[in-house]
């Protein structure tokens, strides 16, 4: 998700009613729907600031279930800006990420990217290779090798969106204890 300079402009009208300067709005959502209410920043929230105020806040679960949106605004029928959800414009960010979180460089991960690529590939010519046998353990070799290209494709995904978490659990992180996810050749 990320937030327009004239989002936050018009966010920041929207805070004459607050209270305390303290209070920003919140974005958040109930049944499906998003919507602004006055709210306090709390720990783990993306803070969005506007001429050094506080203006929106955002839990990182509501911003990435947001990722490619932009909150921007638009001239309304009546001649006044409106906030709109619209998706992210090509060479804008397609995500907000805290000050404090760490960043991944983006050669490491465009490089993560290629060799998922190169993994899904190999997963596709086994599966091509098994597809027209009928018998049930090749619908089992079948199953497996479809689960695993999807779990590539969500690796692929969660490299690029949010804080890049998958760097995490793939050695960029704190020292952890080695886990590795089955590779094609691993997968038979």
């Amino acid at each position: 998700m990320h937030v327009t300079p004239s989002a936050r402009e018009a966010l920041s009208k929207l805070l004459v009613r607050r209270n305390t300067p303290d209070r920003c709005l919140r974005l958040n959502t109930n049944l499906g729907n998003y919507r602004f209410v006055i709210d306090e920043p709390i720990e783990h929230d993306i803070i969005f600031n506007f001429e050094e105020r506080q203006v929106l806040v955002v839990s990182e679960t509501v911003a990435r279930d947001l990722w490619g949106i932009t909150v921007d605004t638009t001239l309304g029928e009546d001649g006044k800006q409106k906030l709109i959800f619209r998706k992210a414009k090509h060479g804008e960010p397609l995500e907000a990420v805290r000050d404090d979180a760490p960043m991944v460089p983006p050669e490491w991960r465009a490089e993560q990217h290629a060799l998922l690529l190169e993994e899904i590939a190999e997963i596709g010519r086994q599966i091509q290779s098994l597809r027209g046998r009928t018998k049930s353990a090749v619908r089992e070799q079948l199953h497996t090798l479809e689960a695993s290209r999807q779990q590539k494709w969500d690796a692929i995904r969660s490299i690029w969106a949010g804080d890049g978490g998958w760097h995490k659990l793939n050695g960029m992180g704190a020292p952890t204890e080695e886990v590795q996810a089955p590779t094609a050749a691993t997968v038979k």
